[in-house]
C-alpha cells in the first residue's frame, strides 16, 4: 500500500514538474502562431520585439502597427503590448497591458493614477479552450483647472473559445458614463450590454445570435437637449438548407427626443436569405486576392492584377446571384416631427441553370422587386433648395407622386421592366 502511495506521489510530482514546461512550450508556440495570424491581415504588422521565457513563466513585447489608410487620422499609428504569462500545470494565463510613451503615461497619471488603460487577460487550458477577458478602469476625475468632471464605468468584454470553435461566446457589460461641463454641456451613456454566440461554418460565414441593447444616451449642448431610451438591436444568422443561410437584423428605438419634441417607436427590420455558401466563400476569397495586390510594388504589375481580380469579382457575383437569393426590408418606421417615414422592399432572384454563364444582364431578365416609400411632405420641406430643385424634377417624371401632405412611391421589377407609380420603363438590354 505504501509504495502505491509513493507511486501516486511521484507521479503527482512528474505532473507539477512537467505541467508547467508543457504549458509554456505551447504558450511560446502559440504566440508566435497569432504573430503569424495578425501579419496574415491587410493594413496590420506585428512584431515580437521580445519573449523571454522561464520556467514558470515568460514575458514578451509585441508592437503592432496599422496602415494609416485605414485609420482615422487621430488613431495612433502603432501600439505596443507587454505581456506576462504564468505556465500553470494544466493552463496558461497571460495579462497583457499597453505599453505607453512616457509622455503619454504623464499626461494620463491624473485621470489614471497607477491603473493600466487597458488590461486583456487570456487564459488557455491544456485541451485548447481559451478565455479572453478585457477590461478598463473605472475614472472618477475632476479637472482642477476647468471643473468639467467625467464619471466612467468599468467596461469589461469576454469572449470563450472553445477548442473545437464549435460555440464562441462573446458578452459587454458597461454601465455608462456621465461629462459634466462647467460651460454647461452634459453627456450621459446608460448601460450598454451585448451578448453574442457564433459558430464558424467556413473561413468567412458564422453563425450566429447576437442582442444589444442601449439604455440612454442624454446630451445638453448650447441649451439644446438630445434623449435616447431604449436601443435594442438583434440579429440572427443561420443555416436555413443545406448550403444556404439566411440572415435577419433588427434595430428599434423607444424615443427619441429633441428638447420638447419626442418621436417614438423607430424601428428597421431587415433580413437576407438563401445565400449560397459556396459561392459566397469564393466571393470573399476574391476580395482577399484583391487586396493583396496592394502588396505589388511594381505599378504596372499590381494594375494589371487589380484587373483580373475585379474581372474575377464580377463573374463571383453572377455566380452568387445565379444561386438565387432574397432581400427584405420587411418594415421600415421613422416618426419624425412632420410625420412618419415608412417603406418596405423585397428583391428576390430566383436560381437558375440557363444563366450560369451569361453575366448579370441575363440574371436581371429573372429578378423580381418592390418598394413602397412614403414620406411627409412637409419634412421635405425642411430641405435646402438644391434638393427642393431634384425632388421637383422626380415629381415631373412621375418617380414620386404627391397624395395629401406624403410623397409616395410604388416600384415593382419584373421581366426587365419597372414599374414606377404606373408608368413603366425598360431596363437598357446590358444592365
Amino acid at each position: 500500500m505504501n509504495k502505491l502511495v509513493g507511486v501516486g506521489l511521484v507521479g503527482l510530482g512528474v505532473i507539477a514538474l512537467s505541467g508547467p514546461y508543457i504549458s509554456g512550450t505551447q504558450a511560446e508556440s502559440q504566440y508566435h502562431q497569432a504573430i503569424e495570424a495578425l501579419n496574415a491581415q491587410a493594413g496590420v504588422e506585428a512584431v515580437s520585439e521580445s519573449y523571454e521565457k522561464g520556467y514558470f513563466g515568460a514575458d514578451s513585447v509585441t508592437r503592432i502597427k496599422f496602415d494609416r489608410s485605414e485609420l482615422d487620422d487621430e488613431m495612433p499609428q502603432e501600439v505596443r503590448f507587454k505581456t506576462h504569462f504564468s505556465h500553470g500545470i494544466y493552463s496558461v494565463k497571460a495579462v497583457s497591458h499597453l505599453a505607453l510613451d512616457e509622455e503619454t503615461t504623464a499626461s494620463l497619471k491624473d485621470i489614471l493614477g497607477d491603473k493600466p488603460p487597458v488590461e486583456i487577460v487570456t487564459t488557455v487550458n491544456v485541451f485548447g479552450d481559451a478565455s479572453v477577458v478585457a477590461t478598463t478602469p473605472n475614472i472618477d476625475f475632476t479637472d482642477p483647472e476647468m471643473g468639467d468632471k467625467i464619471s466612467i464605468s468599468v467596461f469589461e468584454m469576454t469572449v470563450d473559445v472553445p477548442s473545437d470553435y464549435k460555440q464562441v461566446t462573446a458578452s459587454i457589460n458597461w454601465p455608462g458614463m456621465k461629462m459634466t461641463g462647467a460651460d454647461g454641456k452634459d453627456l450621459a451613456i446608460g448601460q450598454l450590454s451585448m451578448t453574442q454566440t457564433g459558430s464558424q461554418l467556413t473561413d468567412y460565414l458564422w453563425t450566429s445570435d447576437m442582442v444589444l441593447t442601449l439604455d440612454s444616451i442624454s446630451g445638453l449642448d448650447s441649451e439644446q437637449r438630445f434623449d435616447l431610451i431604449n436601443l435594442k438591436m438583434t440579429s440572427i444568422t443561420e443555416e436555413a438548407s443545406k448550403g444556404r443561410i439566411d440572415s435577419g437584423f433588427e434595430m428599434s428605438i423607444d424615443s427619441v427626443k429633441l428638447n420638447e419634441e419626442e418621436f417614438k417607436n423607430q424601428k428597421l427590420v431587415f433580413s437576407l436569405k438563401d445565400l449560397a455558401i459556396v459561392e459566397f466563400d469564393t466571393l470573399m476569397g476574391t476580395f482577399d486576392k484583391l487586396e493583396e495586390t496592394s502588396q505589388i510594388t511594381d505599378p504596372q504589375q499590381q494594375a494589371m492584377a487589380q484587373m483580373e481580380q475585379f474581372a474575377r469579382i464580377g463573374q463571383d457575383v453572377t455566380a452568387l446571384f445565379n444561386k438565387g437569393l432574397k432581400i427584405d426590408i420587411s418594415e421600415l418606421f421613422v416618426n419624425t416631427p412632420k410625420g412618419d417615414v415608412t417603406g418596405v422592399l423585397h428583391i428576390e432572384q430566383p436560381e437558375s441553370d440557363t444563366a450560369a454563364n451569361a453575366g448579370p444582364g441575363a440574371l436581371l431578365q429573372t429578378t423580381k422587386g418592390h418598394l413602397s416609400l412614403a414620406v411627409p411632405v412637409q419634412l421635405l420641406a425642411l430641405a435646402g433648395p438644391q434638393i427642393q430643385q431634384q425632388l421637383e424634377g422626380l415629381l415631373a417624371q412621375n418617380l414620386i407622386v404627391k397624395d395629401g401632405d406624403v410623397y409616395k412611391t410604388e416600384a415593382k421589377l419584373e421581366s426587365m421592366v419597372i414599374n414606377i407609380n404606373g408608368t413603366e420603363m425598360p431596363l437598357p438590354p446590358l444592365m
